[in-house]
């Protein structure tokens, strides 16, 4: 029970709690040994910990949780920039996450949130793109600004794959599907040639960054 919690953590997503009596774990093998390490030491928390994080399992488990409200608001507003210091607007952003399906400090059951795939649903999925996308599409906001100009140095010409290779590369990184990175190459494509520098260029990056937070990869940290 404790170290299919830190897997779910740290790791995967597993299936709610409830239904673990019976469904198996995602990685019986790396539960198994994390179990028994945890026994072999006395219940000592540390000595599982350092053997998950330097487990293969642990290494190879790139985007295989679905970000929680509170990550996708945190991560946005640190990346660009739009909450630094004391604000008048910090109060609104606090409430952000509850629309998305989790209520800070106010979880709806001493269980707490389901988490992993059941954070998206046809309601809270629309709250989190529209967040993410209204402000790195805002080249306003200083992070924005950052974003773009680390997107456009690359020389003075650059190829539509070019430019959502490096959007990809600073909004995550975010691995995408083959099919999505050719939707994501074509939307470019329709803009012409790429020229870099200038306000044209700042719409297209932060328009491309706008399409990656809408695809389903972006939701997975």
């Amino acid at each position: 029970f404790i170290t299919r919690h830190l897997y779910n953590f740290f790791v995967a997503d597993e299936p709610q709690v409830p239904a673990w009596d019976i469904e198996e774990p995602r990685d019986p093998e790396a539960i198994n040994m994390m179990s028994k390490t945890l026994v072999d030491n006395d219940y000592d928390i540390k000595s599982v910990l350092r053997a998950m994080f330097n487990s293969d399992f642990f290494k190879e488990a790139q985007h295989q949780k679905v970000k929680s409200p509170v990550e996708i608001v945190v991560g946005t507003l640190r990346r660009t920039g739009d909450l630094i210091g004391s604000d008048p607007k910090l109060e609104a952003l606090a409430k952000e996450p509850g629309y998305m399906g989790q209520d800070i400090l106010d979880p709806p059951s001493v269980e707490g949130w389901h988490t992993g795939r059941e954070w998206i649903n046809s309601g809270s999925l629309v709250k989190r793109v529209n967040f993410v996308s209204d402000r790195v599409s805002d080249t306003g906001l200083p992070g924005v600004r950052r974003m773009v100009e680390h997107v456009g140095n690359n020389g003075s010409t650059m190829s539509a794959e070019e430019l959502v290779d490096r959007c990809l590369d600073i909004m995550g990184p975010v691995d995408v599907s083959d099919s999505t990175k050719s939707e994501l190459v074509s939307h470019v494509e329709t803009g012409g040639d790429i020229e870099l520098g200038g306000e044209s260029f700042s719409r297209r990056a932060s328009e491309t960054f706008a399409l990656i937070a809408a695809t389903r990869e972006y939701q997975f940290g």
